[in-house]
């Protein structure tokens, strides 16, 4: 069988479906988007690199009138290619895609303008009897995307025949908007404003496309799709576009975006031949991506968790190309620190340090999602509201099972790649930045000697923290410090994992060993600020460690976990930058 192409970056489904790309067939879902949204106006919410821009470029492929003879190409195999509704290639299509419009606010609103001059200049060139002519949509004639759009909008609905009607797709709707959000919250407001005389460019935007959608009365819209992340930016606009549904928790759509375990699979299936890559299985891959692109869910009984489908297709492609494993946080997830500490700069203080108190110790967060999040009607967000960006934004997902335990919404860390860019954050929060590459080869070999980690941690907190931050030293920093140091060492041969469920309570520090023979470990950190140092508070500090190894020691998880290779456990005990105890337990 001759492999599929793995086709990175390229999001039309013509394009894959012409190149022999991999494509895991969704089209189902076009006929539950026409029977079984309650809506014509559907707005769909999903982290970043989910697949949105594919889901978007099949739609426009179904319903375009001028792709009716491409049906066959782009379909033929697929499920609606045998079960078409009486709706397809049906309507004049406009597509806007706002994910390159500027996030700077001075430079905004010129880009989003081009932004919606590219639109319909590509519908015009299309539909040349339906558009606006070239001399119409010169773009030195209007300030704005809502005078441009509005003027094509009353052009087509005034040329229109009988039975002719628009159906617009918006892709990455929030993108350019939420950029700003975690920047500058009052450009944030000004540009979603609903004040009378001060009306927001993206309220005007969205009030445009609402007066000419024919549900509300006479006009040329028949249909929506709109995707994004958060729904911060149309809750934020009110009755600008009350029009839309937001329809990412309806079970039906649930696996809409994203992979399956199955899919996955039939991805891995079609695009690697494993007979040239030495000593790579699939069981292997499978277990990375579980880890690290796995874990979402978008509903409290979902049957089963998504896989982020771009960041797996991402890392196949670079398995497939490199002929080795690469290590999986190299893979873009188009986010960083920045963005993260942004977001959570939106709530105050104490709401920010329960949450990451939270996230950090890997206990579930539960409350119910709040129904809108209107940043207009108030300074800050309250834990509810954060805590719904975060989970909108891919930082969090539903706990299923616990959730359907308790009755309540809970919400975790999906995957170790976001694990991994919160603990940057917290990091960063204590000043610290790792030295990356120090030398762990005594630890990961036979030796197993971890005297290298306790002397680089010593270092590192003596030279990479000032006094201001070490004061405030609690055993969470020196756990995000022990990770560091192991999840950067040199050869990669070591992964650290902080607050390890066992099965029987959270230990500190797991660290795995690819050594052959290696030894893996469990390490359970203790810290004393120097006012407390005493032996008494040693000795009180090492019993705990003991208490809480042996306990971790009887989990079924740590068993499963360390399989044949020897388990070293240690009770380790810092008073300020010294280490007092390591002991092996």
């Amino acid at each position: 069988m001759a492999l599929k192409k793995i086709i990175v970056g390229m999001c039309t489904l013509s394009e894959i479906r012409d190149k022999d790309g991999i494509y895991i067939d969704k089209t189902r879902f076009i006929d539950y988007l026409e029977n079984d949204a309650g809506t014509s106006v559907p707005v769909f919410l999903r982290p970043r690199r989910f697949g949105k821009s594919l889901t978007a470029s099949m739609l426009h492929s179904y319903y375009d009138i001028s792709e009716k003879d491409q049906f066959e190409k782009n379909f033929k195999g697929t499920w609606i290619y045998d079960h078409r509704t009486p709706l397809a290639s049906s309507y004049y299509v406009i597509h806007f895609d706002f994910s390159n419009v500027a996030s700077d606010y001075s430079r905004m609103n010129d880009s989003f303008l081009r932004s919606v001059s590219y639109s319909i200049n590509s519908f015009s060139s299309k539909y040349p009897e339906r558009g606006l002519t070239k001399d119409q949509r010169d773009i030195s004639l209007f300030s704005s995307a809502p005078d441009l759009l509005g003027a094509f909008l009353d052009n087509f609905s005034n040329r229109a025949e009988a039975g002719e009607y628009l159906y617009v797709i918006i892709d990455e709707y929030d993108h350019f908007a939420n950029e700003i959000l975690t920047r500058d919250k009052e450009a944030f407001k000004d540009i979603t404003s609903t004040a009378e005389g001060h009306e927001g460019l993206i309220k005007q935007f969205y009030a445009q496309l609402k007066a000419y959608y024919r549900g509300n009365r006479p006009g040329g819209i028949d249909r929506f799709f709109i995707t994004g992340v958060s729904s911060v930016s149309l809750d934020s606009v009110t009755s600008g576009f009350n029009i839309a549904t937001n329809i990412s928790l309806k079970s039906d759509f649930h696996e809409m975006i994203g992979f399956t375990h199955a899919e996955l699979s039939e991805v891995i299936d079609e695009t690697v031949d494993f007979s040239l890559l030495s000593d790579i299985t699939k069981e292997q891959v499978m277990q990375i991506m579980e880890e690290n692109f796995d874990g979402y869910a978008f509903e409290k009984k979902a049957k089963e968790k998504m896989f982020n489908s771009n960041l797996c297709l991402a890392y196949l492609e670079s398995v497939i190309s490199e002929r080795e494993l690469p290590n999986p946080n190299e893979i873009s997830l188009n986010d960083d620190v920045g963005k993260l500490r942004g977001m959570l700069n939106l709530c105050e203080n104490n709401v920010r340090e329960e949450i990451v108190q939270a996230m950090f110790n890997k206990e579930p967060i539960d409350l119910k999602l709040p129904d809108k999040m209107n940043l207009n009607s108030t300074n800050y967000f309250d834990k509810a509201q954060m805590v719904s960006l975060l989970y909108h934004l891919g930082y969090l997902t539903i706990d299923t099972e616990t959730s359907q335990k308790k009755g309540i919404t809970s919400f975790v860390i999906p995957n170790r790649v976001y694990e991994n860019l919160f603990l940057d954050y917290c990091r960063m929060s204590m000043g610290y930045s790792a030295d990356a590459y120090k030398d762990l080869s005594p630890m990961f070999e036979e030796s197993a000697d971890i005297t290298p980690l306790i002397q680089i941690i010593t270092e590192q907190i003596e030279t990479k923290l000032n006094p201001q931050s070490l004061g405030k030293f609690t055993e969470m920093a020196l756990q995000l410090i022990c990770d560091s140091i192991i999840n950067n060492s040199i050869y990669r041969k070591l992964s650290s994992y902080t607050e390890f469920n066992t099965g029987k309570g959270f230990a500190d520090i797991f660290v795995k060993n690819t050594y052959p023979n290696g030894h893996y470990f469990l390490l359970e950190l203790k810290y004393l600020h120097k006012k407390d140092d005493s032996k008494s508070s040693i000795d009180a500090k090492l019993a705990e460690a003991k208490e809480e190894i042996e306990r971790y020691r009887q989990g079924t998880i740590l068993k499963e976990k360390v399989g044949n290779h020897p388990l070293d456990c240690y009770a380790i005990i810092f008073v300020g930058s010294e280490c007092r105890l390591c002991q092996k337990i």
